[in-house]
Formats: structure tokens, sequence, C-alpha cells
């Protein structure tokens, strides 16, 4: 049995080509997780040319992609069209088959001699690492839905080496700073424009979690209970059954909440006007933070809070203090290679290691 796909959804994709899809016996729901649909279609849906590297793309963006982060959004879709727009030059045609590793390694050869139009130099290696694993997913998907004439197109392609960079948390001396910090501005911010007890709810939860603070913000009232997060979508659309909430935490945030009528559908995180608060929201809470902790100290020893820095203490501590198997894990993360870039030792841990090593 075929049903014609959905075309007021597909209406709504923007970019890439989504038509000439052929969906067998099913419509996408339009809040249904983009990881929920791909179980669901696999092997029960493909673009109507089989042969179109092109419409094998769109299709993986509206299963894959849609439904992210809107920076996660917009940069996947920029890096598929790089390589797009490089295969249909270079390549000559759009027929799928005709990928293959030499193309693969060609296109990343090609992007180390790209100028960054921001930078207007050579575009990184972590740049260029990135792009390239947006498009390893979309190719060891392709692969696997319609095997390649040549075989996986990323066979032996591998990333470009770096040195991992340094490590960006905070010491003990910050953290205690931050945290007189938020006890100041609870005692002293009044102000109807003022929330000091969102602010420190904020802080906290980032600081005991190693939650992204996209994470954070889409965080409904439904998913917190029983001292922790419940089912928390994470980047790469993957689901954490349970973010466990610390005492220290959950202390602040029951204060937050209290005096709220509470609904199961309502953001965890709202703003004075009653709204979802967003990622730029969680940064200039930090920001005024980092103000308020580094008011009266000197050049060398103020700082400037982000909310990944409090995602790297948090995954360092843990690292340090189980293993770097536990942080991945408390991660979210998908690999155990990227977690080496929230616990990697710091110069002075090195230095110090180095000098006890054989006393």
């Amino acid at each position: 049995m075929s049903v014609k796909y959905n075309t007021a959804y597909l209406s709504q994709l923007k970019g890439l080509n989504m038509k000439n899809h052929n969906v067998q016996g099913f419509q996408k729901p339009k809040k249904t997780p983009p990881f929920v649909m791909d179980k669901f279609f696999q092997g029960k849906i493909a673009p109507k040319n089989t042969e179109s590297l092109t419409g094998w793309a769109s299709l993986y963006f509206k299963i894959h992609v849609i439904g992210s982060p809107k920076k996660t959004e917009m940069a996947k879709k920029k890096d598929l069209s790089k390589f797009l727009d490089f295969y249909s030059r270079e390549v000559g045609h759009d027929r799928v088959d005709s990928w293959t590793p030499a193309v693969t390694k060609q296109f990343q050869h090609e992007l180390k001699n790209q100028i960054s139009s921001l930078t207007k130099k050579p575009y990184k290696a972590t740049t260029i690492n990135r792009v390239m694993a947006t498009v390893r997913h979309f190719g060891n998907w392709l692969h696997k839905q319609r095997p390649l004439l040549a075989g996986n197109p990323f066979h032996a392609v591998k990333d470009i080496q770096t040195d991992l960079p340094d490590w960006n948390g905070l010491t003990n001396r910050q953290i205690m700073r931050l945290k007189a910090a938020c006890e100041q501005r609870l005692k002293s911010c009044q102000r109807a424009d003022q929330n000091p007890v969102l602010e420190a709810a904020v802080f906290y939860i980032l600081l005991h979690t190693g939650l992204r603070e996209s994470e954070l913000t889409s965080l409904n009232v439904s998913q917190y209970h029983h001292r922790g997060f419940h089912d928390v979508k994470r980047k790469g659309n993957r689901i954490t059954k349970k973010v466990s909430v610390p005492s220290e935490a959950k202390e602040i945030l029951d204060r937050y909440l209290e005096g709220r009528k509470l609904k199961n559908n309502d953001p965890l995180f709202i703003s004075r006007y009653k709204k979802r608060i967003a990622a730029q929201d969680v940064a200039r809470i930090c920001l005024r933070l980092s103000n308020q902790a580094s008011a009266h100290l000197n050049k060398t020893e103020s700082f400037r809070l982000t909310p990944h820095m409090l995602r790297h203490t948090f995954l360092k501590r843990v690292a340090d203090k189980h293993g770097v198997h536990v942080a991945q894990q408390m991660s979210g993360n998908v690999s155990i290679q990227e977690i080496f870039r929230y616990t990697k030792p710091s110069q002075k841990e090195i230095d110090e290691t180095a000098e006890e090593l054989f006393l």
C-alpha cells in the first residue's frame, strides 16, 4: 500500500530540495523527533530517483537534521551544501554510485585550500573535521540504505590530526567566586526586571549536570522528578534516560519553581515574560555572574564565564574522580574521542605529573 507524502510538511522545509520523495505507508507527524523517524523509516522510504545523490541528501536532511537546534540545523545544511556543490562541479553529475573514497578524499583536500568568508584565512583543521563529520554521517547512512557500488565512501578516510584545544573550565577559586556572586545577587537584586533565582538555578544546574545550554533550555516541567531530569534530548538526537540533579542544584531549582503554577508541558526555565528562555539568555546570565564575581578583581584574575565552561568543568571533575568512560556516559557525547576535549589535563597538571613521575 502506498500513501502520498505530506506535501504540507515538505513545503515548510527550506534550502535543500525536498521534493520527489516516495514514502510508503506513512506521513510524518509534525512533532515526531528525527531519531524516532529514522527507526520507523528504515527500509520504507527512499527518494523517487534512487540514483540522485541530491535526492538522498535531501531525504537525510529531512530525517536526521530537521528538528535539531537551529544552529546545528544551519551548520549541517551548510556542510552538506558544500559537499553537494563540490560533487556536482568535480564529478560532473549527480549519480550516487560515483561517490567513492577517492571523491571523499578530494573533497577533504579541497577544504584545506578554501578560505573562510569570516576569518579570511584557510579553514582550521577542527573546522574541516566538523564538516567531514557531517558528510561522513550522511555517507554511512546512505550506504546502509542503498549500498554504493564502490563501498562505503569514507573507507580509509581519516580526520586531520590536531592538537586538542586547551581545557576551558573553571578553577576552584573561580567556582567559589561565582557561587558567592549568586548569593550576593539573591540578596541585592530586587528590581522587577531582575531574576536572581533563575540566574542561580541556571548556574547550579549547568555546573552539576554538564548539560549544554540548548539541552537545558529545552527542558519541560514534566521532565523534572525523582531527583533528576528524565528523557533529556541530547546533541545528535540521542536521549539520556536520566540526568541526576545533586542536592546543591536541586535546592536552588526547587526554590526557583516555588510559587509557579506548574503544568507538565510548561518550559522548566522561563523569562520574566513567561516565555521559554533561549541559549542567548543563558549566555547573558553567565556574563552577569562573572561580572559580579570579577567586580573587585584585577585584570589578571577577572574572567568571563560562558555556559560551555561549566560543561568543561563538570566533565573534568567526573573524569578526574571516576574516569573518562564515566565522563563520556554522563556527557551525552557520541564517541570516547570527543570526551578528551573536555577532560584534557591543563599544562600545570602535565608539568606537575612530569615532576612527580619518579619521586
